[in-house]
């Protein structure tokens, strides 16, 4: 059974196992914010989401990775369904996410819940990172 947690500073380590490239303080100022959702299924750690402010307007998905062995179990498209109705009940209006082009998988999953292309990134590598945006529903208050 798949659970989702907001991260906190002493899952420093866990979130290591997924990106070596962030810091203790990076991973701290995320933590404080609730910019992080752990996903398990069962007690195994399945994968994360880390999100921050695009243009301090939009929450925008910097980090969203599901451990091979837990792919396709539906815990990417769950999570992200939680994580749109959060950023609902804070009053976001829109929020975004990007991948790489060559990740068609991703771009399924995001299409099929509704995100737009609104442009792409030509990164250092010569390849192609496709930037999605989605409009929120109003909520219901």
């Amino acid at each position: 059974m798949m659970k989702v947690r907001y991260a906190n500073e002493a899952d420093y380590e866990q979130a290591l196992v997924i990106d070596k490239t962030i810091t203790r303080s990076e991973f701290r100022r995320w933590t404080e914010n609730s910019q992080v959702l752990f996903i398990y299924e069962g007690d195994d750690f399945a994968g994360w989401l880390q999100y921050s402010l695009f243009l301090e307007k939009y929450p925008f998905i910097n980090r969203f990775y599901i451990l091979p062995e837990y792919r396709g179990l539906g815990d990417g498209k769950l999570t992200l369904l939680i994580w749109q109705r959060q950023m609902e009940e804070r009053f976001f209006d829109k929020v975004m996410l990007s991948c790489e082009g060559t990740n068609e998988k991703a771009q399924k999953l995001y299409e099929g819940l509704g995100y737009k292309k609104i442009g792409a990134l030509s990164m250092h590598d010569n390849s192609d990172e496709i930037v999605y945006m989605k409009v929120l529903p109003k909520p219901d208050i």
